[in-house]
C-alpha cells in the first residue's frame, strides 16, 4: 500500500482504510496479545502454510490490478491513436481531392450570416444511427444553426452514406464528419471531437459546443432554455436535466427512474458533485472549458467524470430542464438498466484501484 501511494502520489479511500484502521488494529494487537491469536484463529491460520496461502492471494490480487491498469492504460492510447487517425485522415482526404480543409471551412464562414447562433457547434456522437441521424441533421440546420461535427464512430450500417448525402445537400453549412476505423464506445467518439476542436477552434470561430445524441430523443427545441439562462461572463458549463420538472420527461420506463436517481447517488459520493441527472448527454460546454479539460474515461463514466473536471475547474454547473422523447428505438440504443452496476464498478475501480 505505501508503494501504491509513493506511485499515485497522493493517498485515495483506500490507502486511508489501511493505514488509519490497521494501525489502530496493530496497536491494539501489542496492548493485548490474545486478540492477536484470536483474530488469526478467526481466519484459520495455525500454520505456517496457512499463512503462505493468504499471503499469495494477496499477491495475486495485486498482479490482477496491475495488470488491469496496465490494460486500461493500453486502451486509453489506443483510443489516442484512433482519434489522432481520424482527425488527420478527414484533413488530409480534402486535401488530396485538392481542396484544403482550411480554405473550404473559411469560404463557408464568409458566407455565413452574422447570426447569435453561429457561435455554436453541435458536436454529434454516431454508431449505427441510420434511422435517425439525417432527420437530427435537419432539425440542427432548420433551426438555424450552421455548424455541425459528427463523429462516426465505426457504424457499419448506411450512417455515413447518409451524413455525405447531407454534407452535399447542405452545401452552404459546414457538416463536419469525423470516422473512427474502430469503434471506440461512448465518450471516446466526444473525446475525438474535442481533440478536433482544441487543435482547429479559431478556424470554426466558435465560442459553445453543445453534446448531442443522433438516436432522435433530444428536443432541439430546448435549446431556447439555455438560451434564456446563458451568461456569457459567468464561468459554468450548462447540464440539461430531464428531472427539474415532472413534465420534461415522459414514457421513461419506472425501472430507468430507480436507476438515474441512483446515478445521482454516486455520482455525488465519488465525484462530489451534486446534480439531478448526471448522465444526460445534451450539455452545451463553453470553447475555453473543452480547451483545457483532459477526459480519461471510454466508458460509460465519462459523464460523472467531465463533471467532477469542471467542479475542480472551478465551472459552476448549471442545469437546464429538457424534453427527452423515449421510444421504443432510442431506449434500445441507449445504456442498459444493467450498466448502472458496470458504472458503479468502474467507479469504485477509477476512483480506489486505477493509477
Amino acid at each position: 500500500m505505501a508503494i501504491d501511494a509513493y506511485q499515485r502520489k497522493k493517498l485515495n479511500f483506500l490507502h486511508f482504510l489501511v493505514f488509519f484502521w490497521w494501525t489502530g488494529v496493530l496497536i491494539l494487537f501489542a496492548l493485548n496479545i490474545e486478540l492477536l491469536n484470536k483474530f488469526w484463529q478467526f481466519f484459520g491460520v495455525a500454520r505456517g502454510a496457512d499463512l503462505i496461502v493468504y499471503i499469495s492471494i494477496i499477491v495475486l490480487f495485486w498482479f490482477y490490478f496491475e495488470l488491469l491498469n496496465k490494460i486500461v492504460k493500453e486502451d486509453l492510447n489506443f483510443t489516442k491513436f484512433i482519434t489522432n487517425e481520424a482527425i488527420d485522415l478527414v484533413t488530409n482526404y480534402r486535401r488530396d481531392l485538392g481542396k484544403s480543409f482550411i480554405f473550404e471551412i473559411e469560404n463557408k464562414l464568409k458566407n455565413l450570416k452574422q447570426d447569435f447562433k453561429n457561435d455554436f457547434l453541435f458536436l454529434v456522437r454516431a454508431y449505427n444511427e441510420e434511422k435517425t441521424i439525417g432527420k437530427v441533421i435537419d432539425e440542427i440546420f432548420w433551426y438555424w444553426f450552421s455548424k455541425i461535427l459528427v463523429v462516426n464512430d465505426w457504424s457499419s450500417d448506411k450512417t455515413l452514406h447518409i451524413l455525405k448525402q447531407k454534407q452535399e445537400k447542405y452545401f452552404d453549412k459546414i457538416l463536419i464528419v469525423i470516422s473512427h476505423l474502430i469503434n471506440r464506445w461512448w465518450w471516446a467518439a466526444n473525446k475525438t471531437g474535442f481533440q478536433f476542436l482544441k487543435k482547429w477552434w479559431d478556424m470554426l470561430n466558435i465560442r459553445w459546443v453543445v453534446t448531442f445524441d443522433a438516436d432522435g430523443q433530444m428536443d432541439i427545441k430546448d435549446i431556447k432554455n439555455f438560451f434564456e439562462r446563458l451568461n456569457k461572463q459567468e464561468k459554468a458549463i450548462y447540464v440539461w436535466s430531464r428531472f427539474i420538472k415532472w413534465w420534461s420527461v415522459y414514457n421513461i420506463p419506472f425501472i430507468r427512474k430507480i436507476i438515474l436517481f441512483g446515478s445521482r447517488i454516486i455520482t455525488y459520493i465519488f465525484n462530489g458533485v451534486r446534480v439531478s441527472d448526471p448522465h444526460n448527454g445534451y450539455r452545451v460546454l463553453p470553447l475555453d472549458f473543452i480547451k483545457k479539460v483532459n477526459i480519461l474515461s471510454d466508458g460509460m463514466t465519462y459523464a460523472s467524470e467531465l463533471l467532477e473536471k469542471a467542479k475542480k475547474m472551478w465551472y459552476r454547473i448549471v442545469e437546464i430542464p429538457v424534453n427527452i422523447k423515449y421510444t421504443k428505438y432510442s431506449l434500445s440504443k441507449g445504456q442498459k438498466n444493467s450498466n448502472a452496476i458496470r458504472i458503479l464498478l468502474e467507479l469504485i475501480y477509477q476512483k480506489i484501484l486505477y493509477k
